[in-house]
């Protein structure tokens, strides 16, 4: 093995190991999710979920929770960039949904 090889070798064993020591988008927490996202983007997905459930005439609380689990178990069949983005939106849906139900109480 040559020089120029063996550090090219060296150098995706560094790139494997980096990868592997980040945490998984399924082990982080919805408030970790949510922390990612500027206040900017956060609003703007706010603004976005209350647009898509406004005119809902079900129980938005609900569709909220469930439309929230079904992106979440569907970013397990994506690449890490979009089951981030998957699960950072399933983790706004939530939050809304939550403020929604304590706002009912």
């Amino acid at each position: 093995m040559n020089g120029g090889s063996r550090r090219v070798h060296a150098f995706r064993r560094v790139l494997y190991a980096a990868r592997m020591t980040q945490i998984p988008p399924e082990d982080y927490s919805d408030d970790e999710l949510l922390a990612m996202l500027k206040p900017v983007q956060l609003a703007e997905l706010d603004r976005q979920i209350g647009e898509m459930f406004g005119a809902e005439g079900v129980d938005r609380v609900e569709a909220l929770f469930a439309m929230a689990n079904v992106y979440s178990m569907r970013a397990a069949e994506r690449d890490e960039t979009s089951a981030l983005a998957m699960l950072q939106l399933a983790a706004a849906m939530r939050r809304r949904a939550q403020a929604m139900a304590d706002a009912r109480s």
